[in-house]
């Protein structure tokens, strides 16, 4: 989603079935996913769906009323219609995983090895690049 034009958040904003606008985010309030549902189950298409509770489709990426109404619709079987009441984004998230840690011994001196493998070749590496201009000075 792209930021929206001043023009669009004030269009946005005056909605009353709109909770917030951001410079690039619109939170919908629960009773206007729950009439998006309804209608959704009434045979509409989710772009016909914002355009009768007054918001312009053309103002997200193509995909986007289609991807809100089926994320509505998990919350709705998972947690019930109180569930679009509460935001839920982040809730019960651990965060990014981290990367795996070296916790075995083995696993240690295994990362030795290849280290100074690596080091043990930039040695031999630096030396024949040496090598050819101690010769020419030997001639």
């Amino acid at each position: 989603m792209s930021n929206f034009s001043e023009k669009d958040r004030r269009s946005l904003e005056s909605n009353p079935l709109v909770e917030s606008v951001g410079p690039n985010q619109v939170q919908f309030t629960p009773k206007f996913k729950l009439k998006a549902l309804k209608l959704h189950d009434e045979g509409l298409r989710p772009s016909d769906i914002f355009l009768k509770l007054g918001v312009d489709p053309n103002l997200f990426l193509k995909e986007y009323p289609k991807k809100c109404l089926s994320r509505w619709r998990r919350i709705v079987e998972l947690h019930g219609t109180k569930g679009l009441e509460q935001e839920r984004r982040g809730k019960g998230s651990t965060g990014r995983p981290k990367k795996a840690e070296l916790k075995t011994e083995k696993a240690l001196l295994e990362r030795i090895a290849i280290l100074e493998a690596q080091v043990d070749f930039l040695k031999k590496l630096r030396a024949l690049g040496e090598e050819p201009e101690s010769k020419k000075h030997s001639r």
